[in-house]
């Protein structure tokens, strides 16, 4: 009957904190990489260990599992980067992959802009080669790379585009880039 109980309530506190797990995996995720259901099953196995070490006196049950899952998954992927090499490191093997395959960057623009169209090219050209207008502009906007598009946006207005026309120039752009 205690065994039975004890698997009730400890499914039921799984429940409770399954979203703050999520977030502590999302976030370790996203600051130190690697794959989420490796990191989500290291979480899930803390959880139990967190639930069983728990002590009321000490803390909180969410702040004793947050600080416990996020050290035993540091632990957990410094074990991994201890049995893999890292991925910048250039060994013998790799060097003489690289010189047998002939690998280069392809990377060209004239085909960035062969599949574009006729708007886009146009403000492809205008990132490129900016008129005086543009460069003064920016200048008086701070020369700050996040002000470009402000900058374009009013020069494209300035010349009769439609901000209709303006956003999908942009949305193709970075449909392109990012395909």
């Amino acid at each position: 009957m205690k065994t039975v109980l004890q698997k009730d309530t400890l499914t039921e506190t799984y429940i409770d904190v399954q979203n703050l797990i999520n977030k502590i995996v999302w976030k370790f995720c996203n600051e130190y990489g690697g794959v989420f259901e490796e990191y989500q099953a290291e979480a899930n196995l803390s959880f139990i260990l967190a639930y069983n070490t728990y002590n009321e006196n000490k803390a909180q049950f969410s702040t004793w599992l947050y600080f416990y899952i996020r050290k035993r998954l540091l632990t957990y992927t410094k074990r991994l980067y201890e049995q893999w090499p890292y991925p910048n490191t250039m060994n013998e093997y790799t060097l003489e992959y690289i010189q047998n395959e002939k690998i280069y960057s392809s990377f060209s623009p004239m085909e960035l802009l062969d599949e574009a169209n006729e708007d886009v090219k146009l403000l492809i050209n205008l990132i490129w080669e900016p008129p005086p207008e543009i460069l003064d502009a920016k200048i008086k906007s701070g020369n700050h790379p996040c002000h470009i598009k402000i900058v374009l946006r009013n020069y494209l207005f300035k010349i009769g585009w439609t901000g209709r026309r303006i956003k999908e120039s942009f949305e193709e752009i970075e449909r392109i880039l990012y395909a």
